[in-house]
Formats: structure tokens, C-alpha cells, sequence
């Protein structure tokens, strides 16, 4: 596995993996700290007219989030984002449609809604539950992984986590057990972010998707002819039911749409959140010790972790028909901005909901989202996150923030949200 690990240089994980340069590829550029701002328009209404960005007064659109054309609405508070996510009839995840991702990644289960929408995910679904991820996953995967990523720093004296651990755990994970070698999911993300950036012209974009396929395509022919231990055998050998109750093989372009979207995504949310826990734990001195004390706090840990700083603040969605939200009355066809980031951190749910507070009682947050959309990878990631975070409390019983260092921050935009580097003395 030593080859796997030490197969891309930490220039390049720095790179790919800057959080700065994911909110310039998202368009909405960096935004300091937006939980005060929320907190005051979701004490104003639950609903507001406009686009996230126009409400906050940065700008009357929100990158990629933002299609020119439609009537906007946001909406800040836990029930209204959790009704959202949870009337079907009502909100669907069209809107996709709209912002052009299907062209850029596919024909895949971000955009389906109903009884499709079922029948894709359900190809997948049993290898993304909680037994799967403590079972398949952690004992194929994530567990080696993080033991040899570790042992690559342990006698260091100082390390930075987001580069060394963080960025390299989650696309390790994701792309070995999809079955691409590092390189492959590597040159696969780099890519993707191409396709993505709103900067980039049409041209490069295409040429980026262009070269992101025939990567996953080589992998998925190979899988065909040959299966092996990995995601994509499986949807290589699963059969997709028909309307008429048949059932088929996947298409090599359906395959293709699948993974675009888990590996890219499985690759930057988890690596986002891990640093957001660490961050958080190491802030809070008492909690971390608490946790080390007692390994069961985790799984608090982690929930609490998304809770109160999701990686992802911002989802879109759109109006069906004519219906009313949260007292708001939204015509058919409406595009709403879903601010997540905001409905966890309701006062009506949560106590001291700005506060990170591991020892609070545990009520179902909006981090994973919710409904037939509720996040795929969910307990894979919290696998990989929990595994991290044991093996570093196991190794290194004095972890602590480098005073020598720039102390850590949290960064992005409206749509992905992390820290920069961890600096920490490991002994």
C-alpha cells in the first residue's frame, strides 16, 4: 500500500486541495465568516425573496448556484429547510437541470427525482450503509489507509494535517474503492474541477470532461471484462429495473455518471469536514480530552462536527408548483437556495447553536440533508472521519496547534466550506 500512498507529491495535494481555490471555482469567491449575517436574516424571516448572495448583499448571484432567468427565494431556518428537502411533490432537485451539471457530470442521481431516482440509487445504496462502511469499507480500505498515512508522519515533530492526512485520505479512499490507481483519481479530480470552474471557457471545460471520461471508461471496460473488489464492478454487474419490470446491465455512460459524481464528491467533503472536526476539537482543549478519554464521544463528535460548521452551506432547489413555505407564498418554478449552514444553527432547535458543544444532546441536524436526497456517502465518511481522528488520538496523546505557525481558519465561499492548513506538534 506504501505505493499507493506516496504516489503524488504534496505540491499537488496543496493545490487540488485548497479551499481558497474551490470558492474561486465555484464563482462566489471568499466570504469571512457568513453565520453572524445568516443569523440575523433568519431572526428577520425564515423565507426571503432573492438569492442567497442578494440577501447577504455581496451580490445579486451566487456562482454556480445562480441561473439568470428564475425567481429566487432562500430560506434560513431548520423546519423550512427541512420541509424542503422532505415535500417531494413540492421541491425537486431540477434545478440541477437548469445550473447545467448534467452536462457537466452526467445523468446522475443528483439531478433525479421519484421512482428514477429510486431505482439508481438503490443500485448503490446497500454499499453505502453503516454495515458496509464498518465492514467493507473500513476493513478494506480506510483502515490500512489511514494506518500508513499516519506512520508517514508519527516521528515528525510537527505536521500539517489538511495536507499530509486530510486531502489524502478521503480521495485515497474514494478512489481506491472505486478500483483507480492514485494517479488515475487524481488526474480524474483535476480534471473535474476543470469542467466546474466558472472561469473556465467552454473549451477547456469540454476538453476537461472529455479526459475525466476516458479515465473512469478505461477503469469501467477493464471492470467489465474482468471484475475485481471495488464500486465499480458492482455497477458494472448490477441490473437497472425498467418501467415494464425488465431489468438491464448499466450503459458505460450511466457507470460513468455514477462515479463522476461519488468520486468527486466522496474525494472533497469528507476531506473538508475531517478538517473542520479536527479544527474545532483542537479549539476546544477540554472536549478533545474528554474525547480521548472516552472513544464513544465520536460519533457526538462528528454530528456535532457537521452541525455546526457543514462543509456544504448551500444546496438549490426548485419549486413544482405553486405552494407555500413557511407562511412564503413560491410560484411554480421558482428556484430556492437552500441554506443549510443557517437551519443548524437555529435557535429554535438548537441552545447556544453557535457553539461547539460535543456534550449537547443530539437532535437530527440538516448536515447530510434529508429525505430520498439524504447524502449518499454520509456513514462512509463518518467511518473515515472517526478512523482518522482514533488513530491520531492513539499516536499522539499531545496533539496541540503549532504556536510557530499561523493559527488555522476557516475558510471558502457559499458552497464548500473548510479550513486551510492544520499546523500541530505531534509529541
Amino acid at each position: 500500500m506504501s505505493d499507493v500512498i506516496d504516489a503524488i507529491d504534496d505540491q499537488t495535494y496543496e493545490k487540488v486541495f485548497d479551499i481558497e481555490e474551490d470558492a474561486r471555482r465555484s464563482g462566489t469567491g471568499l466570504i469571512p465568516d457568513p453565520y453572524p449575517l445568516w443569523a440575523k436574516l433568519q431572526a428577520q424571516a425564515p423565507v426571503h425573496p432573492g438569492t442567497i448572495a442578494h440577501c447577504m448583499g455581496i451580490s445579486e448571484d451566487a456562482g454556480s448556484m445562480f441561473v439568470p432567468g428564475f425567481r429566487y427565494f432562500t430560506v434560513f431556518n431548520f423546519a423550512g429547510v427541512s420541509d424542503v428537502f422532505t415535500r417531494k411533490d413540492d421541491f425537486s432537485s431540477e434545478l440541477y437541470h437548469d445550473m447545467g451539471i448534467n452536462r457537466k457530470l452526467g445523468d446522475n442521481i443528483l439531478s433525479m427525482d421519484g421512482l428514477r431516482h429510486r431505482r439508481y440509487r438503490n443500485l448503490m445504496q446497500e454499499y453505502f450503509q453503516p454495515m458496509s462502511a464498518g465492514g467493507w469499507w473500513n476493513d478494506h480500505v480506510i483502515a490500512g489507509l489511514v494506518d500508513q498515512l499516519v506512520s508517514r508522519f508519527e516521528k515528525q515533530p510537527s505536521v500539517d494535517l489538511n495536507t499530509q492526512f486530510f486531502a489524502r485520505l478521503p480521495m485515497l479512499t474514494v478512489t481506491e474503492g472505486f478500483g483507480l490507481s492514485p494517479t488515475e483519481g487524481m488526474a480524474f479530480r483535476r480534471a473535474t474541477q476543470v469542467t466546474l470552474d466558472q472561469s473556465a471557457t467552454p473549451a477547456q471545460q469540454a476538453e476537461a470532461e472529455r479526459a475525466s471520461d476516458e479515465i473512469l471508461q478505461r477503469v469501467i471496460r477493464a471492470r467489465q471484462a474482468k471484475p475485481e473488489d471495488d464500486m465499480i464492478s458492482r455497477l458494472a454487474d448490477a441490473q437497472l429495473e425498467e418501467d415494464d419490470e425488465s431489468t438491464r446491465p448499466l450503459t458505460v455512460e450511466e457507470i460513468t455518471a455514477f462515479c463522476r459524481l461519488i468520486v468527486f464528491a466522496g474525494g472533497g467533503t469528507t476531506w473538508r469536514q475531517l478538517g473542520i472536526t479536527a479544527m474545532a476539537l483542537l479549539n476546544n482543549p477540554d472536549q478533545l480530552a474528554a474525547v480521548r478519554a472516552d472513544r464513544s464521544l465520536l460519533q457526538n463528535t462528528i454530528l456535532e462536527s457537521v452541525r455546526w460548521n457543514t462543509n456544504v452551506p448551500l444546496f438549490p432547489r426548485k419549486a413544482m408548483r405553486d405552494t407555500t413555505l413557511q407562511g412564503v407564498d413560491i410560484p411554480k418554478g421558482s428556484a430556492i437556495h437552500v441554506c443549510i449552514g443557517a437551519a443548524n444553527r437555529d435557535p429554535s432547535r438548537w441552545d447556544n447553536p453557535d457553539k461547539f458543544d460535543i456534550f449537547r444532546p443530539i437532535q437530527r441536524s440538516l448536515a447530510f440533508a434529508a429525505g430520498a436526497h439524504s447524502c449518499l456517502g454520509q456513514h462512509v465518511a463518518r467511518q473515515e472521519i472517526e478512523c482518522a481522528l482514533n488513530a491520531l488520538l492513539d499516536r499522539f496523546p499531545n496533539i496541540r496547534w503549532d504556536p510557530s505557525q499561523p493559527p488555522a481558519k476557516l475558510s471558502g465561499g457559499l458552497i464548500a466550506r473548510a479550513p486551510g492548513p492544520l499546523p500541530v506538534l505531534l509529541h
